[in-house]
């Protein structure tokens, strides 16, 4: 499989469970992949339980980014494929040190959720919108911890520039695909939540140098599954991620046969 197969898929996992910028569908055909797998429940987050929450935009944005390929090799995944993938600044209200998608509220000065999503990215990255190319956007997701309807876009990054990091991003890297499928950097993320005492726990990457777990790594772990890129991994290997931040080394990964915790994805 090439970069044009998996940007075939992209196009259909937006298609099938999302919706299609206005500009390639009306440039090119789209329909469901026969390579996609079908699910009876397949975006299942609900948004219900939020009280007045903020818009928001995250762009997930997909393309051959350098020249470092993945190391874990998958036929259905090409190994020069990648995300982009932020460190958000430590002084930042919101969810200060964690890795994210780059994104952010929706303003005034945006038409919709995809501008709102290519701003942002552009402002914390310094990417080229220009050379951009957005697909599409799939349902909200809530984000309860700080009230955002939050908007997952799809992009290609058609023409890859240097990326810089700014006040908000501290640290701006890619990340190979076919790494995020490798069962062997797979955890779960646990925490204790100390204001309520509750023990919760989230999918987990430990790629890049550092652990992408929470938000962003939900998002993560259902398009992958959405997509039929996944691999089976194992979720009782564990990380203790209570207090810790990306800007400290990743804590070692633990084996633990019991699920007390609470699964924020809501798929198990």
């Amino acid at each position: 499989m090439q970069l044009d197969g998996a940007l075939a898929d992209l196009l259909a996992l937006v298609h099938t469970h999302g919706t299609v910028h206005p500009d390639i569908a009306n440039r090119v055909t789209v329909s469901p992949a026969a390579t996609l797998p079908e699910y009876n429940s397949t975006w299942p987050f609900r948004i219900s339980d939020l009280i007045d929450p903020r818009q928001a935009s995250v762009l997930l944005l997909f393309g051959s980014m350098d020249d470092r390929p993945a190391t874990f090799r998958r036929t259905i995944v090409p190994q020069e494929l990648d995300v982009l993938l932020t460190q958000r600044s430590m002084a930042l209200r919101n969810h200060p040190g964690q890795v994210s998608f780059p994104g952010g509220g929706l303003e005034p000065q945006d038409d919709d959720e995809i501008a709102c999503a290519i701003r942002e990215t552009q402002e914390e990255t310094g990417v080229d919108p220009n050379g951009i190319i957005p697909l599409g956007k799939l349902p909200e997701l809530p984000l309860p911890i700080s009230n955002f309807r939050v908007t997952p876009v799809v992009g290609w990054w058609q023409h890859p520039n240097e990326m810089v990091t700014t006040e908000e991003a501290t640290r701006v890297f890619r990340v190979p695909v076919g790494d995020l499928v490798d069962p062997k950097l797979r955890v779960t993320a646990v925490a204790t939540d100390r204001s309520a005492k509750q023990r919760f726990g989230t999918p987990a990457f430990t790629v890049g140098g550092t652990l992408v777990w929470g938000f962003t790594a939900m998002i993560l772990d259902r398009v992958l599954e959405l997509l039929g890129w996944a691999e089976p991994w194992d979720p009782r290997y564990k990380i203790d991620i209570t207090g810790w931040d990306a800007t400290k080394p990743v804590p070692a990964a633990y084996f633990d046969p019991d699920h007390s915790e609470v699964d924020l994805t809501g798929q198990k």
